[in-house]
């Protein structure tokens, strides 16, 4: 691990915690360590791209590790900084919030030089996205620098022709939390953050070399493109974060994604809701119950054809099941103005067993 060009700050509130980590940190000859038990110290050096890795305890002075790492994120607006918590907490819940917090790894006390290598390794190597890419988006970047722009904008789209698989590494990102393999979660997550902000990067770039050309149409639509990635970034890290509140709040849950799809539909957030239940549907694909959701989701998205065809599959599961027939009957009726009225008919007892049901 090549680590002689890098500066790490260290954040804890316990002098023999922080003492430990630079003796680690020392044994990777890093360039630099910053010391701290005040996040406001290390936030002007990691504005500045002065620090590479941040290491975060458990505490720090007037909060906890995860407070402060979501302030880091806040404040610096770095997704791309890998930030690692080393802390005595293994417990389920501590993880989770820290994975939902946006942590790169996750060392826990006491560990061996080992393992610290090997964490700081994983956070260094998954944040930092694809080599031969990041080399062909550098190359593309001294282009427009250089004023080549015909050539930079040939190197940005052969990057952006690829599809951009950050979608799918999260999904597998959600898939590991749920299953608890919180190592696998973690990197997934911060594969998914690297590819994004790649691609957020290089639509940034092909604007610049729209610009320089005097493409004042293909310039704008390029930033809108950029923007566009970087706004579902944020949105996925909220999901994450509801998802990761979902699995604290009920660890062994059968099926978390209906939960979250119930959330996201009463938020307004219908396109989070269909995915959060497309993830569900791998999980129960028979459940009556969530095909009910689904078609909600689906009539407040005035999908009612989609409504339609959930709520005939609910229906065929179990018989009777009132409040997918009253729904399906309104529909078939077209009486859409009458879609959001509560069904009369209560839950039974059976339903007790099968997902909750989006009222």
């Amino acid at each position: 691990m090549e680590t002689h060009n890098i500066s790490i700050a260290i954040l804890s509130n316990n002098q023999h915690h922080a003492t430990r980590d630079k003796k680690c940190c020392l044994h990777l000859n890093v360039k630099n360590i910053l010391v701290s038990d005040e996040l406001d110290d290390l936030i002007k050096p990691i504005q500045e791209e002065a620090v590479q890795l941040v290491l975060i305890d458990a505490a720090v002075k007037g909060m906890d590790g995860c407070t402060c790492l979501r302030a880091l994120r806040k404040a610096t607006r770095s997704k791309l900084l890998p930030v690692i918590m080393v802390t005595a907490e293994s417990n389920l819940q501590h993880v989770v919030k820290a994975i939902a917090a946006g942590c790169n790894g996750y060392v826990i006390r006491p560990y061996s030089q080992t393992t610290f290598e090997r964490h700081l390794q994983m956070a260094l190597e998954t944040t930092s996205g694809d080599e031969v890419e990041m080399e062909q988006l550098e190359t593309a970047n001294e282009l427009v620098r250089q004023g080549k722009f015909d050539e930079a904008l040939q190197e940005f789209t052969e990057i952006v022709e690829e599809q951009n698989e950050s979608l799918a590494w999260f999904n597998k990102g959600m898939d590991y939390l749920h299953r608890q393999k919180f190592g696998k979660a973690i990197v997934a997550f911060n594969k998914a953050v690297a590819l994004n902000s790649m691609y957020a990067e290089a639509f940034t770039g092909m604007a610049h070399a729209y610009k320089g050309k005097g493409d004042e149409a293909n310039y704008r639509a390029c930033l809108d493109k950029s923007a566009e990635i970087l706004a579902l970034q944020d949105r996925l890290a909220e999901l994450k974060v509801l998802f990761a509140e979902i699995l604290e709040a009920n660890p062994e849950a059968v099926n978390p994604y209906n939960s979250l799809g119930i959330d996201l539909r009463k938020k307004g957030d219908y396109a989070g809701a269909m995915h959060a239940y497309t993830q569900a549907l791998t999980l129960t694909p028979k459940d009556e119950n969530l095909l009910y959701n689904i078609a909600k989701a689906c009539i407040f998205a005035k999908d009612y054809a989609g409504a339609a065809r959930h709520l005939e599959q609910a229906v065929s599961i179990r018989t009777p099941f009132p409040e997918a027939a009253q729904l399906l009957a309104k529909l078939r009726a077209k009486q859409y103005d009458q879609l959001g009225t509560p069904p009369k008919t209560a839950a039974t007892d059976a339903d007790q067993d099968r997902l909750a049901m989006d009222v």
